[in-house]
């Protein structure tokens, strides 16, 4: 198989992952605590970044779909934050309906980097927080350079986009967007979810990184 057969199956394949966790995060009710609820939020942006990013990648628009990995990330991390670390002032913040002083308010919250070290003492799976991680020290510059206008896209620009390239990209958005499921599953309050998204772990493997499939919820 070339590396173009190769992106073209991933792409086929992703797109059935995402059939596969949409069809099971609208069976997720969250707990209505407000914390579960706003994380729960986060969870269903970050999905939505990732399909972004397939439908650009897909239609040959690599920088802007490589470039949404980023927001995705972010807004898984952020969800997780909300439930596992953030304060209960920070989910009051989060919660509130948009308005200037709320925005203001919002925009002065934790970075990324203080978020997963929150993490790292909060009752969060030691597992997950390392698969976090790991992707954050991997991928984040060149995600970075993607959302910035940097040398990786102006470069890529003038060389062109080779296939294994977007291949990976898709692979590492479908490693977020299984954890995410994951995360959604979790505010539901119910264990027996998460059975569905061990079985995803197995049947999408081929379009997955080699990460370890979910443990308890």
């Amino acid at each position: 198989m070339t590396e173009e057969e190769k992106l073209s199956a991933t792409l086929d394949r992703t797109a059935q992952l995402h059939e596969a966790v949409a069809a099971h995060v609208d069976r997720i009710i969250p707990c209505p605590e407000k914390r579960f609820v706003v994380s729960f939020q986060a969870g269903i942006l970050s999905l939505e970044h990732a399909m972004g990013a397939l439908v650009l990648i897909d239609n040959g628009l690599f920088a802007s779909g490589i470039a949404l990995v980023r927001p995705q990330f972010e807004t898984l991390v952020r969800g997780i934050w909300l439930l596992y670390g953030a304060t209960e002032e920070w989910v009051d913040k989060l919660s509130e309906p948009l308005t200037v002083n709320s925005a203001r308010q919002a925009n002065e919250g934790p970075s990324l980097s203080e978020m997963l070290k929150k993490l790292d003492s909060s009752k969060v799976q030691p597992q997950l927080v390392d698969q976090l991680k790991q992707f954050h020290e991997v991928a984040w510059k060149a995600l970075c350079s993607y959302t910035h206008g940097g040398i990786h896209p102006l470069s890529r620009t003038l060389t062109g986009y080779p296939a294994p390239l977007a291949t990976d990209a898709l692979r590492n958005s479908n490693a977020l967007v299984s954890i995410t499921a994951q995360l959604v599953s979790i505010l539901s309050g119910d264990p027996e979810n998460m059975h569905p998204i061990r079985k995803l772990y197995v049947d999408f493997a081929d379009c997955l990184p080699l990460v370890p499939p979910p443990v308890q919820a």
